[in-house]
């Protein structure tokens, strides 16, 4: 359990007990495996194929050690926007014990397991218009951070040895979650440019759509897309994305599950196109966001999926018999946050301010003689 959550041995960190709970029957069966003794025999076979140790933990450590820059780990170290603080504050102030009667609110207790209904509303609010379509709590999924919606999509959407594809390089979590799953994934690389140059933008790296039409049966399960992507940077475009769909069009039961987590932080003047606003392709979609990456508050671990209620509902069910509900005062605040975000242009400054981050790093990577890959959007992890 302990190895899942990277703490020392001694203790157990965990969001729920009833998160614990999942984890200790899945191990009691073999679904769940340890490098250390295991006084109940033998742990879990699958966590061998993700025994090889957190790229980022590592990463860390040797920043630490050697005083450096620490670019490989995915969390801002700049801080989040002003407004955070004084949303928390203003969410939190109902629920104090009374000895007369009931508090003012709840809002320290247990929130709806689909998404607390003040954040489902904001959510309406601020994605309907970008899905061009009325959004409502059927169509919302809030999570323990996106990437319990990556384990509770896969979960809830597949059988162990099921086929999934994915469009790599891409985030190790999607690869965690297929191993942990015994989940048959194929990976389609992008196409990689020529490095000769001094550096290369992330646009040079090119999806193969023959390769991907290759790799796509009538058994895949689920197409899994990152875009904008982490590590490369990339942000797919509108005629990318068609390609895509087009080929996904030609099996009826294929679902795709596209992480868009890094949606409001790309560059350069471009447009983000979620493949899910494409033609015929809502239905057959999960897109995922997070309010994490989005606010540079990564540790609040709320994140979550948009999608028709069809494909919502048992990725929901899941979620809620592992977690039941996500943190309700961090989504009462997050929707505070989404109103002051527009009110005050936070979505156009982020990337504006991102944008002059990537361009300063870049350069003193070229001065460096170090060649970087440009990227189009920002990944906390991309270098």
């Amino acid at each position: 359990i302990n190895a899942e959550y990277g703490v020392p041995d001694w203790r157990c960190v965990s969001r729920s007990s009833q998160s614990v709970l999942v984890a200790m029957m899945r191990a009691a069966t073999g679904q769940l495996r340890c490098s250390s003794t295991f006084v109940g025999g033998s742990p879990a076979r699958c966590v061998e194929a993700i025994s090889g140790g957190n790229i980022f933990a590592v990463m860390t450590s040797l920043a630490a050690e050697h005083g450096a820059a620490n670019l490989g780990q995915g969390f801002p170290s700049f801080g989040s926007p002003s407004f955070l603080g004084p949303a928390v504050e203003q969410v939190s102030q109902g629920d104090v014990y009374s000895a007369h009667g009931a508090p003012h609110d709840l809002g320290f207790q247990y929130s709806y397991p689909g998404g607390e209904p003040s954040l489902a509303a904001a959510m309406s609010g601020l994605y309907s218009p970008l899905f061009r379509q009325e959004l409502g709590p059927q169509n919302l999924l809030i999570s323990c951070g996106a990437q319990a919606s990556i384990w509770c999509s896969l979960a809830a959407l597949c059988n162990p040895r099921d086929h999934v594809v994915m469009v790599t390089p891409g985030f190790d979590a999607h690869i965690k979650a297929a191993a942990i799953l015994d989940l048959d994934l194929t990976g389609v690389s992008l196409e990689q440019p020529a490095l000769n140059p001094p550096s290369c933008t992330a646009a040079e790296w090119k999806l193969d759509l023959t390769k991907l039409r290759a790799a796509i049966t009538h058994e895949t399960k689920v197409l899994i897309l990152n875009t904008p992507s982490a590590p490369i940077g990339k942000v797919f475009t509108r005629e990318e994305l068609e390609g895509v769909a087009e080929i996904v069009q030609c099996f009826p039961e294929l679902i795709v599950l596209t992480d868009e987590v890094y949606e409001h932080i790309v560059y350069d003047g471009r447009s983000h196109v979620r493949i899910a606003t494409l033609k015929d392709m809502f239905e057959r979609t999960l897109t995922m966001f997070s309010l994490g990456k989005t606010f540079s508050c990564t540790g609040w671990r709320v994140g979550g999926l948009i999608g028709p209620p069809e494909l919502i509902a048992p990725v929901s069910t899941l979620h809620t018999a592992i977690n039941f509900s996500t943190n309700t005062t961090l989504q009462a605040a997050a929707a505070v946050g989404i109103q002051s975000a527009k009110e005050q242009g936070y979505f156009e400054w982020l990337s504006i301010m991102m944008q002059g981050k990537r361009d300063f790093l870049c350069d003193v990577l070229q001065q460096a003689q170090i060649k970087p890959i440009i990227p189009q959007v920002h990944g906390l992890d991309e270098w």
